[in-house]
């Protein structure tokens, strides 16, 4: 079999002659160099780097990072030209960890943030994609690695550096970079240019904020730990008390013991099961089902949380999270290890555990509805465009126009409102709605009827959305629509409809990063820690809280570009991240 890794060398660097060599096969012109570690895990605080590799579309070189060090920052210290890495965060966040080399993101490509925008649905393992895209064999040096690691027992840490599949594999990662890099740069600067330097400039600020990591408070975290698992243990002597359940966590026996009692169950899981999802036991009206959930969300915030907060911490109690930037299909970063994108929303429990650094307060910025702003600009509907202009809660206006009477915050016609929005906004027909709001279908059918009767322009929307899909669909073979950046949101077959919510998360994205990176740009970089869903979260000198406050306040809002303003609101937190929702 014939490829492009045909004539492709790859030398291990273990005598003074290949290094050498190395660096005279580094002064050769080039159109960009491939840069690549193998580390012996993926905590960046607590694992080491075991190689680095350089490479171009023909040669690979693998150099120990333990002897020869000095010889991989000289190269990187010397080498003028454009460097590409495959998940550059990772590597960068290492070799700038172990070194005081500061890394030139002016010149510095990614495949992986190539590979998404040209299409988000497709793996993005370097591998995998070289592999289906260049040649066949790439995986083959994976396949022989992991069968040599699973006979010799070694893990990433262990497996010996001369082992020739685990070198072999690491030198050809950067060539199989620059092929990647090869195919994918004409289109990216062709179709993607703005949003790709946006994801660059982003991904540069993600790695310095990963880097300072977040403080938590480890005696809060064990308390609350403790607390929350003595709950779960309680409950679940009573329900086997009370009821039998010998198995908390045995889906089939709370099934059982709940059809016993009446229930009805109506939700079926992909495979084809009874769901007994938090959606499930939320609606049945009875105590055991009342207690499973509470024993999950128990468990799930000692467990996922707290003790991975607990665990994951560094010796000055920092938590460095991983912040993905491109962490969906929209483009949304989310944030893992652990996932604070699924923390239970404006629930202190679990925030409170991040606290300020000495001398300092949090202050926490998110966007204002920044969905809804966002579906009026597209939708260009009058009536919508005009709720956000009064001085009234823009959901209350949207309230009291389908009501015809004035609507106040507490008015559960508000809700009602808001969950119309959203659900139009995700696709949901109204018997999800209704099923989300736990109200008649009758009662939510009035008001999407009422929505969409006196806002006639977002139907027209998502109509107009539909047909550009399928029209894109009969003439190049895909459903997508795009940006005003010029991303593309792609659809899945016969789900054109998701399109009106990618197109408002994407550009929710795009407007995020945009404003981390202008927040940089005006000397608050070094004050930032975690971006989650719209918020930004600050650990900031009490000293500059009033000023901060103003500053990020101005920089995260757009008050002209769209036909409403986004705005942002922020708070100063003394204590910690739980404050905002006492």
């Amino acid at each position: 079999m014939s490829g492009a890794l045909d004539h492709v060398t790859l030398t291990l660097v273990d005598s003074f002659a290949k290094a050498e060599a190395f660096m005279r096969w580094l002064g050769e012109r080039r159109d960009v160099l491939g840069v690549d570690t193998e580390t012996s895990g993926l905590e960046i605080e607590s694992n080491t780097i075991r190689l680095i590799q350089f490479g171009d579309l023909d040669q690979g070189w693998a150099i120990p990072w333990g002897r020869w060090s000095g010889v991989a920052l000289e190269a990187l210290d010397k080498y003028r030209g454009g460097l590409v890495l495959h998940n550059s965060k990772f590597d960068v966040r290492h070799i700038t960890h172990q070194s005081d080399y500061v890394w030139p993101w002016d010149r510095t490509d990614d495949t992986m943030s190539m590979a998404h925008l040209i299409d988000p649905l497709r793996l993005k393992g370097l591998k995998p994609l070289a592999g289906s895209l260049i040649d066949p064999r790439a995986q083959g040096a994976q396949r022989l690695l992991d069968e040599g690691m699973k006979d010799n027992k070694w893990d990433w840490a262990s497996v010996p550096i001369e082992y020739p599949y685990y070198w072999m594999y690491a030198a050809l990662d950067p060539v199989l970079t620059c092929h990647l890099y090869k195919r994918f740069k004409p289109e990216v600067s062709a179709r993607y240019a703005y949003p790709y330097e946006l994801e660059m400039g982003t991904t540069r600020v993600i790695a310095d904020m990963e880097r300072r990591g977040a403080r938590i408070d480890p005696a809060y975290c064990d308390v609350t730990s403790r607390m929350l698992m003595d709950y779960a243990h309680t409950a679940r002597d009573w329900a086997m008390h009370e009821y039998g359940l010998v198995n908390a966590g045995s889906n089939m026996k709370i099934i059982e013991i709940l059809e016993s009692q009446g229930i009805v169950f109506t939700k079926a899981t992909k495979g084809g099961g009874v769901s007994l999802d938090k959606e499930v036991l939320e609606s049945i009206d009875h105590p055991l089902a009342d207690v499973i959930v509470k024993i999950r969300f128990a468990e799930k915030m000692a467990n996922t949380y707290l003790g991975n907060f607990m665990s994951g911490r560094d010796a000055n109690d920092r938590l460095h999270c991983n912040i993905w930037t491109m962490g969906t299909r929209t483009a949304r970063m989310s944030v893992t290890n652990p996932a604070l994108q699924t923390l239970p929303r404006k629930d202190p429990l679990i925030r409170s555990a991040f606290v300020p650094s000495e001398g300092n307060v949090l202050i926490t910025c998110d966007y204002d509805q920044i969905e809804a702003r966002l579906m009026a600009h597209f939708s260009k509907d009058p009536g919508m465009i005009a709720a956000f202009g009064g001085e009234d809660d823009f959901f209350c206006a949207i309230a009291s126009t389908i009501f015809n009477t004035p609507i106040d915050k507490k008015d559960p016609r508000r809700q009602l409102t808001k969950n119309t929005i959203y659900g139009k906004l995700y696709g949901a027909g109204p018997k999800t709605m209704a099923a989300t709001a736990k109200v008649p279908l009758e009662q939510m059918e009035f008001v999407v009827n009422s929505f969409d009767a006196r806002f006639p322009g977002v139907v027209q929307m998502q109509r107009q959305i539909n047909d550009i899909a399928k029209s894109r669909r009969n003439s190049e073979g895909v459903a997508y629509i795009s940006t005003p950046t010029g991303r593309r949101m792609v659809a899945d077959d016969d789900k054109d409809y998701t399109l009106t919510n990618y197109l408002i998360q994407c550009h929710a994205a795009e407007i995020l990063k945009r404003k981390i990176i202008e927040l940089d740009a005006v000397g608050l970089g070094e004050y930032m820690i975690l971006p989650v869903h719209d918020e930004i979260v600050f650990d900031i000198p009490a000293d500059m809280q009033e000023e901060g406050l103003r500053t990020i306040q101005e920089t995260m809002a757009d008050l002209t570009t769209y036909a409403v303003p986004i705005t942002a609101s922020g708070d100063i937190l003394q204590t910690s991240w739980g404050d905002k929702y006492r």
